[in-house]
């Protein structure tokens, strides 16, 4: 009799702790459902923060740590708290600590992992419906916000839309896209009232939460070159560079920004890479060779201060002939594309007669005086 009672007792102390645990996860939901991300920041805090203690336990104990149930609940609070940490701080200004939204964060994608891989899908719908509504919610102000040209703002919102869809482990492509055009609409509102620092601004901050996105690489490209700062200029198209190494154009901005800087082989290498990825490329053709062309110009004026046997001025006008000669390629080409070019035939002519190519250089002056009848 002592025995069967003794039993009872435990098997009623049981059931009690289990039902503790899992009133841990009842308080937990119960408190959800008063939150809600539209209504007062200070209530919603209040609430997620007495969520997490409570899901915090549940969460750690043997009888509920893989209940689905518990999890989902899990990563709603979790995103909660992130939600409202973010809320606050566009209120009040203040900094949110980056480590620990990325912990949050951490915590809600993987119990939501957890309810997206149950082979029941018991509580998949409820995940995937919780985060797709919120990125909904957020996608739909962008729109709003794009249409009202706030291109800025409808950056921010596409971005989060992004953002809140890797909870789930999505890559949201049409809100990529469209952080990219309404950032890059704010950027060139920006530059068009050369306020460079707040078109950085937009740019980089979208380029840290995107860094794989290379049209806003771009961006921060054409930022910069504006701003004449061609370090940096540099230092984006590198980056751009990594994620398209077959960009032809970025080779060419590469190799303009090498020109300004006075690094020449630099230069000429980008221009010739440009060339190697599409060799009929108008712009890149041109600059090669006039690049190529006034670096020998340059080269023969410094002759005309030595005497012509001292040996330096030996040496240099060898190398100004050679420049002539690498010039005459891409120009060439160039005045095959475009054959109305008065400058290219002018540069043509008078580079084929420096290097006594007398009867080259006597096509290109017809086609000139034509082009000039």
């Amino acid at each position: 009799m002592k025995k069967q009672l003794l039993l009872a007792g435990l098997s009623l102390v049981l059931s009690t702790a289990t039902f503790a645990q899992k009133k841990n996860v009842t308080d937990a939901i119960l408190l959800m459902r008063k939150y809600n991300p539209t209504g007062e920041i200070a209530a919603n805090k209040k609430i997620v923060t007495e969520a997490k203690s409570f899901i915090d336990l549940a969460a750690v104990n043997p009888e509920t740590a893989e209940d689905f149930k518990m999890h989902l609940c899990r990563a709603q609070v979790y995103y909660s708290l992130i939600e409202t940490a973010t809320l606050e701080s566009a209120s009040t200004g203040a900094a949110l600590d980056q480590a620990t939204m990325a912990g949050y964060k951490e915590v809600s994608v993987a119990s939501f992992k957890k309810v997206i891989e149950d082979p029941k899908k018991a509580w998949t719908a409820d995940a995937q419906n919780y985060i797709n509504g919120r990125a909904d919610f957020v996608f739909n102000a962008g729109i709003i916000a794009y249409n009202a040209k706030k291109y800025e703002a409808a950056a921010d919102a596409f971005m989060a839309a992004h953002e809140i869809k890797t909870f789930l482990g999505e890559d949201f492509k049409d809100a990529e896209v469209n952080t990219s055009l309404a950032a890059n609409y704010a950027v060139e509102d920006y530059l068009a009232a050369k306020k460079y620092d707040d078109a950085l601004a937009v740019a980089s901050r979208i380029s840290e939460a995107m860094p794989k996105n290379i049209d806003i690489l771009i961006s921060l490209v054409n930022i910069n070159l504006q701003k004449g700062d061609v370090a940096a200029t540099e230092k984006y198209i590198n980056k751009a560079l990594e994620l398209d190494p077959q960009n032809k154009q970025l080779y060419y901005v590469l190799g303009t920004s090498y020109m300004d800087k006075k690094e020449n082989d630099k230069a000429t290498a980008a221009l010739q890479k440009a060339l190697e990825i599409d060799p009929a490329y108008n712009e890149a053709l041109y600059q090669l060779g006039a690049h190529l062309y006034n670096l020998a110009v340059e080269k023969r004026n410094a002759t005309l201060d030595l005497d012509y046997r001292d040996p330096k001025a030996v040496k240099l006008e060898a190398e100004a002939m050679d420049l002539f000669k690498q010039a005459l390629a891409p120009l060439e080409k160039y005045a095959g594309q475009n054959p109305d070019d008065k400058a290219i035939m002018d540069i043509l002519y008078k580079t084929n007669m420096k290097l006594g190519n007398i009867d080259k250089a006597q096509e290109y002056k017809k086609r000139l005086e034509a082009l000039k009848n």
